[in-house]
């Protein structure tokens, strides 16, 4: 009976030896379709580019449209706005905060609902620039003297937490020792 379960450890050990040998293999994925149409939007503000998706936020004001599209219409806030074709990259100037696109072409729809969108990075790094300057003067204070500092809080924190606890136990104490106990007095 044991020399059989040996036997069938060896067995089980050695196919999951071989098992672990043999090359993995690999699924074959049929190529993309070359006629689908694609298509998507987005914003670049300095070197960041932002997709353009329901409910997102964005900065800058030129949306960018990248598509493969033989024919392509654009309509903002539920109305048409543009067409165009065989182009590989669309720029549109926009103002304004919030954006609702839609893009079309055959079967083809991207969706950017609720879009909301701030000023390009060169707008908000000159206001930020500004608001730094208006900032009133920082003072630090010195390693030492904040080491300092930490060292007499905590030492400060440890006395008052000592005296607390111990008056709490010590009326504790003298609770439990004056329902519990009497004393008695001998002449």
């Amino acid at each position: 009976m044991r020399e059989n379960f040996k036997r069938l450890c060896f067995r089980v050990a050695g196919l999951l030896v071989v098992l672990s040998l043999l090359p993995l293999v690999q699924a074959q994925s049929q190529p993309p379709i070359q006629d689908e149409c694609i298509a998507y939007a987005f914003t670049r503000s300095g070197q960041h580019g932002f997709l353009l998706e329901n409910n997102s936020i964005a900065y800058g004001n030129t949306v960018f449209i990248r598509s493969n599209c033989e024919q392509l219409s654009v309509f903002m806030d539920g109305e048409f706005y543009s067409s165009h074709s065989n182009q590989s990259e669309i720029q549109i100037y926009f103002e304004g905060n919030s954006l609702n696109m839609t893009i079309e072409s055959g079967n083809f729809i991207y969706y950017a609902q609720n879009v909301v969108l701030f000023e390009s990075q060169f707008a908000w790094s000159q206001n930020y620039l500004e608001y730094q300057e208006n900032l009133p003067e920082l003072t630090f204070v010195e390693l030492g003297k904040m080491v300092f500092q930490e060292n007499v809080v905590s030492v400060a924190s440890i006395a008052i937490v000592w005296f607390l606890s111990v008056n709490i136990y010590w009326a504790l104490i003298n609770h439990y020792l004056d329902r519990n106990l009497f004393e008695e007095v001998v002449e």
